[in-house]
């Protein structure tokens, strides 16, 4: 299990986020995963909120948004390859991944954390309502299918690959102000 963070460009502003990877031991991968899903993280999001927990740091709003953002871009070119690779069940985890962390993003810029699967719904219902776009709910309900294939193994190589142009969109949807 390796955490990321990479410098990214927004608008003028340079982020700096540190690129470290760490490799930690098959036992505590697999308990990090777990919890990970138990909790609604995903495994770098989590391990990121490990490490500030221990090192009595908190992220400012900036610097959250910043961190779900670059790991929404990461989830995405991973879920790419992973398709082009033809492993369909991990580009359909992060892709939903990217979504989920997108979500996660807007919702830090408005001074929320999201933590559920309820939470992210919610938050793009009421996005979706105050923005006055019914496609954020269906582009949402493309990553909600992808998340549920990565346990249920049902679709195939075509509806991914339809499935990425709707996470893209959803994606640049949500960038939108």
């Amino acid at each position: 299990m390796n955490l990321y963070a990479m410098t990214t460009i927004y608008h003028t502003e340079v982020v700096i986020m540190e690129t470290v990877s760490i490799t930690l031991p098959q036992k505590l991968g697999m308990k990090l995963r777990e919890k990970a899903e138990e909790t609604g993280y995903l495994p770098e999001e989590l391990g990121v909120e490990f490490l500030r927990k221990s090192l009595n740091e908190e992220l400012d709003p900036e610097e959250l948004v910043e961190h779900y953002q670059s790991l929404s871009d990461k989830y995405f070119r991973e879920g790419r390859e992973f398709l082009n690779k033809g492993d369909l069940l991990q580009a359909s985890e992060k892709l939903w991944g990217a979504a989920a962390l997108a979500v996660k993003s807007v919702a830090a810029k408005e001074g929320k954390k999201l933590e559920k699967h309820g939470g992210l719904w919610g938050f793009v219902e009421n996005l979706s309502s105050d923005r006055k776009d019914d496609d954020l709910v269906e582009l949402f309900h493309i990553a909600n299918s992808l998340h549920r294939n990565f346990y249920e193994n049902q679709m195939g190589k075509r509806s991914i690959e339809v499935a990425v142009r709707g996470i893209e969109k959803f994606m640049a949807k949500l960038r939108e102000e």
